[in-house]
């Protein structure tokens, strides 16, 4: 196999049945070997996604990488489409060729989709569609936040993926973190309900929370570009400049700034939150990454953050998924105090997974637990005609989400 003379691999049956609650690494090109470093273990894979109009360049380091041998795990491949001042929208056709290279390459097939704006309730139904006569594909949703946090916009969301009946991958907009605006959580919570195998992309640490809940699978971002998809900006300016890396604190289950944790356990050495037992840090203070040379700061970060979350994830997962729900409760409602205890800012998703999980019915959790992903039949009729949206009088004048 290592002669690079291996063919496709085999498919599986449905295009998610090869994740079964999968925390996986979602990186760019550049980072593909150290990724696949860290997601080669069982309940992983990687998610790459392509850099603006270097979709080809994309594909052939994947080829390279799957025909190698070497990364026997699930691999997603990301176009990219819906990023940039010049993204596609939700009713921009597939390219057959991006499809078929996945299908080439024996790997699940995700549509190189458009971004699903605010409203845009034809363009999300369009985009369910054309995945559904694909027959083996994961739609790709990269969504303006409010088919979250709007309960109209939710509504014809989680109606329409239901509707489809084919898997989705959400990706959110959000110039921080989507999970820390309100209704983001719940909203989340109904789409993992609608049925389908639902994977959540380019996220951070509520990849847990939502693997948790039911998710199929859920992505981290390496670097804070591929934690949440950013809006377009009104105008061009000057690149931002590059600052400390950020690293997850574990029991705080937040990302900081290298320099900051140095600084707080300057200021709280007994607060019991800086020494790290993962792969990277082999038992030393956290402050150890801020002291390294910067070119070394960025992947020490990296490595040790996905390191924190595969270990929480086994920590979390150890029996089955109500249990798992309220591990991830617990935790979450601990890390806030540990905010507390060194004077830090409580992170907003923290206080959102913790107010909306009580809500969530224990005997739901237990029908997702027994619900297994499934591939939507060839044979299965899809709908005639676009499902009415929903009336004007329903929304605030613009559609759902106006800001």
């Amino acid at each position: 196999m290592a002669d690079g003379s291996a063919g496709p691999r085999p498919g599986p049956t449905g295009p998610a049945d090869c994740f079964d609650r999968s925390l996986l690494v979602h990186c760019g090109p550049s980072q593909i070997a150290e990724a696949a470093t860290v997601a080669d273990q069982p309940g992983s894979g990687l998610v790459i996604t392509a850099a603006a109009d270097r979709r080809r360049t994309c594909l052939d380091q994947a080829r390279r990488l799957v025909r190698s041998g070497r990364f026997p795990r699930p691999l997603l491949l990301d176009a990219g489409r819906y990023t940039g001042v010049r993204r596609c929208d939700a009713r921009t056709p597939f390219s057959d060729w991006w499809i078929d290279s996945q299908r080439e390459l024996g790997l699940p097939v995700l549509t190189d989709s458009g971004y699903v704006a605010a409203g845009d309730a034809a363009g999300l139904w369009h985009l369910l569609q054309a995945t559904a006569r694909l027959g083996d594909a994961i739609a790709l949703l990269p969504l303006h936040i409010s088919w979250l946090t709007r309960t109209d916009a939710r509504r014809t969301l989680t109606r329409y993926v239901a509707l489809a009946g084919v898997p989705v991958a959400l990706v959110l907009e959000h110039p921080a973190d989507p999970f820390a605006e309100p209704g983001a959580v719940e909203g989340l919570l109904e789409v993992l309900d609608c049925g389908v195998p639902v994977l959540l992309l380019r996220c951070d640490i509520s990849a847990l929370g939502a693997l948790c809940c039911g998710a199929t699978a859920a992505a981290v971002g390496t670097v804070p570009a591929l934690r949440h998809l950013y809006p377009v900006p009104p105008v061009s300016g000057p690149a931002p400049r590059v600052g400390r890396p950020s690293a997850i604190v574990g029991r705080c289950l937040a990302y900081r700034r290298t320099d900051v944790i140095a600084r707080t356990q300057a200021l709280f050495p007994e607060a019991g939150l800086w020494t790290c037992d993962c792969e990277t840090c082999d038992g030393r203070d956290l402050s150890w990454i801020d002291r390294q040379p910067q070119h070394r700061r960025s992947l020490l970060a990296f490595r040790h953050s996905l390191r924190v979350l595969f270990d929480l994830r086994d920590g979390i997962f150890r029996s089955n998924l109500p249990n798992s729900r309220l591990s991830w409760y617990s935790r979450c409602r601990d890390a806030i105090w540990r905010h507390a205890d060194v004077r830090w800012p409580v992170p907003g998703m923290l206080r959102r997974w913790e107010a909306a999980l009580p809500a969530l019915p224990v005997t739901r959790l237990e029908r997702l637990d027994r619900q297994r992903p499934i591939a939507l039949p060839a044979d299965r009729p899809l709908p005639v005609a676009l499902p009415p949206v929903p009336a004007a009088a329903d929304h605030p004048a613009g559609g759902p989400g106006r800001e």
